[in-house]
């Protein structure tokens, strides 16, 4: 046994690939033993360091590949609980309470995208007592960058709330506030200028979106290119959410995909060199990222295919499971808490690792002459519903019974909405009439793909309600990943 240990260590020395697999997993690994107790760790810098010395020590004194390799990959480990414990302590979680009157006058400076909804519209405001959350009921418009003074009563976020106040405290929001007077602007300009570009960019395709779209249809076609969707009425939204397709109405990862796919086949067309084409896709990722927010799965998407459109550049080969854990080691880098407090996060990694673990051979089970593009896309599907369901059950404790059915039908009518509806918001900009046509094309396809949606919610409404705690979710996990391995022991060996 030990022999074989060895042996098994020797040959992932060798390999640089096996290496950086194994270094990603030992941070994500370290990141998560904190998680799991969530408290501020007295010691943790300490323990980084020596665990980093070790491992410059064992470096520099030429020891043993495999003692270098395991001196790093605890280090790593190290280096991530230390990581997740510098983030709690400076986050909104752990910081002490604030204390803040009942009523009085507030100023500060809007520091983010302001969203305008049906009823409201939504700021987001550093003040003297941190980050708030206003919801003003006001017909004017406010933009980043704003000073602006108001009058409201506010309320301190619980960091025992629910999910809602959970999203808060990771977004840093320490209290809200609904606001019935019009805020009165003290000042403009105070932004950074790349910001401010970015967002006076995001609205511009919103009033575009708006000017050559009816509702819903224009907040569905905003959902898909830059997750603004306030304006969809509550029953479609609800329909959406029985059938199990809420993820399209947000920018998520499938998103991401299409519009770099679309990208492709436009530059493609353009007859655009290839080195070229793949340095503007990435570029346009980039900054598609950044004008969309910072959503966990778009973030992910967007590191993801960034990675593999240089893999294409330079001719290397793909991994979709390394490129997965490098997007996760990188996004908790960043900000580690996600892990914990992010069901998107969660939900995107998970729904990304079913469809490179579990979908290839869930499609082998098919036989040869079965393998289309309606296998795949069945397969595809299955395999996100399945690595989904644990996170979705224990979240949200409702999984829809018609969402593989729903998926099937709606999935392959989303690019090409998604298509249309770009290039009619893009021309847009320019000339109403010219985005005449792909804006009709666009809106009869997102038709289709409400009506769907609300005739399934309505026919087929069942749906298991049940909710699930931590254990359950990690038994679930054991069965799929044991499910993985052996179906790619059956791909392998056939």
């Amino acid at each position: 046994m030990w022999e074989k240990l060895l042996e098994y260590l020797s040959r992932l020395a060798r390999s640089p690939s096996r290496k950086l697999l194994l270094y990603l997993v030992a941070f994500l690994l370290g990141v998560a033993a904190h998680a799991c107790y969530e408290q501020p760790m007295a010691g943790s810098a300490l323990l980084a360091g020596l665990a980093a010395g070790a491992a410059v020590f064992s470096l520099a004194a030429r020891l043993d590949r495999r003692v270098v390799l395991i001196c790093s990959a605890v280090a790593l480990s190290a280096i991530g609980f230390w990581r997740y414990d510098v983030a709690w302590r400076s986050s909104a979680y752990s910081a002490p309470p604030i204390n803040i009157g009942e009523s009085e006058q507030f100023t500060g400076l809007i520091v983010g995208y302001v969203r305008e909804r049906e009823h409201n519209t939504v700021l987001t405001v550093q003040t003297e007592y941190g980050l708030a959350r206003l919801y003003a009921t006001t017909p004017y418009t406010y933009i980043y960058g704003d000073e602006i003074s108001w009058h409201c009563r506010p309320k301190v976020v619980e960091r025992d709330g629910d999910g809602w106040h959970d999203r808060l405290l990771l977004d840093g929001v320490r209290w809200t506030g609904n606001v019935y007077d019009n805020p009165r602007v003290l000042s403009s300009g105070n932004g950074e200028a790349i910001l401010s570009a970015l967002y006076s960019l995001k609205r511009g395709v919103v009033q575009s979106a708006q000017r050559i779209l009816p509702e819903p249809e224009a907040s569905f076609l905003l959902g898909l290119l830059i997750g603004v969707k306030d304006g969809l009425p509550t029953e479609l939204t609800e329909s959406f959410r029985a059938t199990g397709t809420t993820h399209i109405l947000a920018v998520s990862g499938y998103n991401v995909t299409q519009l770099i796919n679309v990208g492709v086949l436009l530059l493609a067309l353009l007859l655009v060199p290839r080195r070229k084409s793949a340095a503007a896709m990435a570029v346009g990722v980039i900054i598609f990222a950044c004008v969309v927010g910072g959503d966990a799965s778009v973030i992910r998407a967007a590191i993801m295919g960034c990675v593999g459109i240089l893999a294409a550049l330079y001719e290397r080969r793909y991994s979709g499971v390394r490129a997965l854990l490098a997007a996760a080691a990188l996004m908790l880098v960043i900000n580690p808490l996600v892990l914990k407090h992010d069901v998107g996060f969660q939900l995107s990694f998970a729904a990304v690792w079913g469809l490179h673990a579990l979908a290839p051979g869930l499609l082998r089970l098919f036989p040869s002459g079965w393998r289309n593009a309606l296998t795949r896309t069945l397969t595809e599907t299955g395999a996100a519903t399945l690595a989904t369901m644990p996170i979705i059950l224990h979240s949200f404790g409702r999984l829809p019974a018609v969402g593989l059915l729903a998926n099937l039908l709606i999935l392959p009518l989303i690019p090409w909405a998604m298509l249309f509806g770009a290039l009619a918001a893009a021309v847009g900009l320019v000339s109403w009439p010219f985005a005449l046509v792909p804006s009709l094309l666009a809106a009869w396809l997102m038709r289709l793909v409400e009506f769907t949606a609300v005739s399934l919610a309505r026919w087929l409404p069942l749906a298991l309600e049940v909710q699930v705690g931590t254990l359950t979710v990690l038994v679930l996990y054991g069965w799929l990943l044991l499910l993985s391995v052996a179906l790619a022991r059956r791909r392998y060996g056939s």
